[in-house]
């Protein structure tokens, strides 16, 4: 289904010498890369690699968001030679302290996806194409956008009134619909299943959205927590001194929190809400998980300046330091 390039991590292993290599994937393909572990294994024995020369391959075992989710500080500790990132595209804002190679682990077209995307094509009349990197190769023909990050950015429009979103999950779908106001078609290439966000539960979701802001305004806050993630590409240091900068300018009381991994459990602070400084996807994905009101750095800059007008938060490359 994913082609993960064993040939060219191969090569490229060989070719940069290295001697201990982690392996990182997302969670839908971490059992592939376990699997992968053995081919490569298997290459160095056929090109009569002797045991104690074949690399050390470890699994990264913790979750991964994406490429802003690298995870060469908390290897370090093991002093590996290189990364081997899969699923992701690179991150222009996300520097490494020790090599990577990203492996897109492209998806392995067949014929339904071909009919499905020749259908689609017809009946929504030429639309504009948004997907994933995994997903780039097939659909060339397309001129398809390519998501990187948490952005919701087009640039090139072919329907601006018809968006197929080719992909799985409904997270990137969601961003282009909060974003452009507009109805997204969603094909998922592995379920063959073609769905879709319209405007109406756009609407109903921004509506919930300016319901916390609003929420804010009749019981305004005494005290919020300002968060921020180490994540390399989540660690939005500019906006978090923006956030602080709002609270002070404001006389609101506010406690700096920093860690890496922002879940309910490390949430335990006595504050009456929450501003998120790293993905806008904790906010608008899991903010039912947490007991205190959630709002991203743009919701809470509406909130400050009491502006109605709904602006969908991104992660953007001037955001870091």
């Amino acid at each position: 289904m994913w082609n993960l390039e064993t040939e060219r991590v191969y090569n490229y292993i060989c070719n940069s010498k290295a001697k201990k290599v982690i392996l990182q994937a997302p969670e839908g393909l971490k059992r592939s890369v376990d699997l992968e572990i053995s081919k490569l294994r298997q290459k160095f024995i056929e090109y009569n690699t002797k045991p104690e020369e074949i690399p050390k391959m470890i699994i990264w075992g913790e979750s991964c968001f994406g490429a802003c989710d690298l995870c060469d500080r908390e290897v370090s500790l093991l002093n590996p030679d290189l990364i081997v990132h899969y699923g992701h595209e690179e991150l222009s804002y996300v520097k490494s302290e020790i090599p990577v190679i990203y492996v897109h682990a492209y998806y392995n077209v067949d014929e339904d996806f071909k009919k499905n995307m020749e259908k689609l094509q017809k009946e929504l009349n030429n639309p504009t194409i948004v997907s994933t990197v995994q997903f780039k190769k097939c659909l060339e023909e397309y001129d398809p956008n390519i998501i990187l990050g948490c952005r919701a950015v087009i640039t090139n429009w072919k329907n601006d009134e018809s968006i197929l979103y080719v992909g799985t999950g409904r997270f990137h779908p969601l961003m282009m619909a909060y974003k452009f106001k507009k109805t997204v078609k969603i094909y998922n290439p592995l379920s063959q299943e073609v769905s879709e966000i319209t405007e109406s539960e756009i609407k109903k979701m921004i509506k919930i959205r300016i319901g916390k802001i609003t929420k804010l305004m009749l019981n305004p806050p005494k005290k919020v927590g300002i968060v921020l993630s180490t994540k390399k590409g989540q660690c939005r240091a500019k906006v978090f001194e923006k956030m602080i900068e709002l609270c002070e300018e404001n006389k609101i009381e506010y406690t700096p929190i920093v860690l890496n991994n922002i879940s309910p459990s490390n949430l335990i602070y006595k504050v009456d809400a929450y501003v998120i400084c790293a993905c806008p996807r904790i906010v608008l994905d899991d903010y039912s998980n947490y007991d205190k009101t959630l709002v991203t750095a743009r919701e809470f800059e509406m909130y400050v300046k009491e502006d109605f007008e709904y602006i969908f938060d991104e992660v953007m490359e001037h955001d870091f330091l």
